[in-house]
């Protein structure tokens, strides 16, 4: 008898744990979205590099060599907020000395990149380029990019894109597996991110530049920066 009332004991056990593993099952699905934007920014930046044989003399040079374009620039009316030099370093140079066969010291070379961040429909992009292309003498890129404005303002919409995403993906399951989509359980979010950017006629020499403006008037009509794709994803569990 107690066999019987052991038996019978444990197989409520079982139908009372399986009606709890059904009521809480759970429902985890990734929902994704991209959104494509045209890059409003425009970076013009400038390296500026010295050499000489002595380390003062070399940082000095430097010093005065940005502090003379900068000043190039807000003599012509480009606004000085938009100048930037984020950084600066200085490091020992060396050749090879083909009769030592050896590498010897050859001095010291000084770079600070310049960089004007502007927006497209800025009116003295022109002007910059102008300036850069007839007066300075240094390494030379332009690029296109992302305002933070317009980071912020897709970023509503790639969230509710990608909510909707997973609640599609989400009601499709249940339905096919006959089950009824509960409330939701959890929520993991990962920032929006890039996932493609230009391609080369993003980043362009000065040379190259110089020959196309040779006829077009405006930089900005020049070049023409593909799309950049912004995207993000949510990650949502619900109950069943």
């Amino acid at each position: 008898m107690k066999r019987i009332i052991v038996s019978l004991a444990l197989i409520v056990f079982s139908l009372v744990t399986f009606a709890q593993n059904t009521e809480s099952g759970i429902i985890t699905v990734e929902g994704k979205s991209t959104v494509k934007l045209v890059p409003e920014e425009i970076s013009f930046t400038v390296n500026l590099s010295v050499k000489d044989s002595n380390y003062s003399r070399c940082a000095d040079m430097a010093v005065e060599k940005l502090a003379k374009i900068k000043a190039l620039f807000v003599e012509n009316g480009i606004d000085e907020d938009l100048i930037k030099a984020s950084s600066y370093s200085i490091r020992e140079v060396q050749r090879h000395d083909p009769q030592l066969r050896k590498m010897v010291f050859d001095g010291y070379e000084a770079n600070i990149p310049l960089t004007l961040k502007t927006q497209r429909d800025y009116e003295k992009n022109d002007l910059i380029f102008s300036i850069i292309k007839d007066n300075v003498e240094s390494n030379f890129n332009l690029s296109f990019g992302l305002s933070e404005e317009q980071r912020n303002a897709v970023k509503e919409k790639l969230i509710d894109l990608a909510v909707q995403d997973a609640r599609d993906k989400a009601e499709i399951i249940t339905k096919s597996a006959g089950v009824k989509l509960g409330t939701i359980k959890s929520i993991q979010y990962g920032d929006q991110r890039t996932i493609a950017r230009m391609n080369d006629r993003e980043l362009l020499s000065s040379g190259s530049i110089a020959m196309k403006m040779q006829s077009e008037s405006s930089i900005t009509e020049v070049l023409s920066p593909d799309e950049i794709i912004m995207a993000t994803n949510i990650i949502i569990s619900w109950n069943l």
